[in-house]
């Protein structure tokens, strides 16, 4: 699974975490999200999640997205139970879900407030295609993305190869458009039967690849901090003074 995560600096905690829970749960790798929630990631099962925004509006009582991620990755072995988790937790916002396990399986999930849908797909940006009631007005960017990945994926036949179309600028897909909150500020990669995840910060860069099932094993890393450059002025939430 290739997955580029949109949205303002402002909103990003620049922190990377690798988590084994000492009471309950599996482990995880993945960024942040409000410091508790992750963006996407993947757990010592072998499966990964990542979502797509979709919409805010008619919003429901319930759990927000990055929540929703973490409680999927440290409850769920596999596809088939995230599905089920997915159908039962109350959603605030309509998102799609991505999920990948070690099988190969791939699959979206449309959440809403009002109802959960499931689809097998390798491609999903920021629109629904089943539940189109609940898409945005404007949805022009995410149809041509989608295109995009679609037909250049056509000529994928490699992990790595999934990543450059991800994240180089000239591909189409990467986001400059920070100040409307839709700048790519990550790309992960996700190979779940290795347990093996790459990522990188802004575009035209090659991912750090980190061996989570070493990590597991109890191998020390030797990573301290990710660098990358992204193309903007505004600054991560840490690096403001309030």
């Amino acid at each position: 699974m290739v997955r580029n995560y949109d949205n303002h600096p402002h909103s990003y905690e620049g922190r990377y975490v690798l988590f084994n829970p000492t009471d309950q749960g599996y482990a995880t790798i993945g960024p942040s999200m409000q410091i508790t929630g992750r963006t996407d990631g993947l757990n010592e099962m072998g499966l990964a999640m990542g979502y797509n925004f979709t919409n805010r509006k008619h919003a429901g009582d319930g759990f927000m997205c990055n929540m929703v991620g973490r409680i999927i990755l440290e409850v769920c072995a596999n596809i088939d139970e995230a599905i089920s988790l997915l159908k039962e937790l109350p959603h605030r916002h309509s998102f799609s879900y991505v999920l990948i396990d070690k099988t190969g399986k791939s699959v979206v999930v449309e959440a809403s407030p009002r109802k959960v849908i499931t689809r097998e797909a390798n491609v999903c940006t920021n629109h629904f295609q089943t539940l189109t009631e609940e898409n945005r007005f404007q949805m022009d960017d995410s149809l041509r993305r989608e295109k995009s990945i679609e037909n250049i994926s056509r000529t994928v036949s490699h992990p790595y190869e999934a990543f450059r179309m991800m994240n180089d600028a000239n591909q189409g897909i990467f986001s400059s458009k920070y100040a409307a909150w839709a700048g790519t500020l990550h790309t992960a990669l996700y190979i779940p039967n290795e347990r093996r995840v790459g990522f990188t910060l802004g575009n035209n860069q090659k991912p750090l690849m980190i061996d989570f099932g070493k990590w597991l094993n109890g191998d020390d890393l030797h990573i301290t901090r990710i660098k990358g450059s992204i193309p903007t002025t505004s600054s991560f939430v840490n690096m403001v003074e309030l």
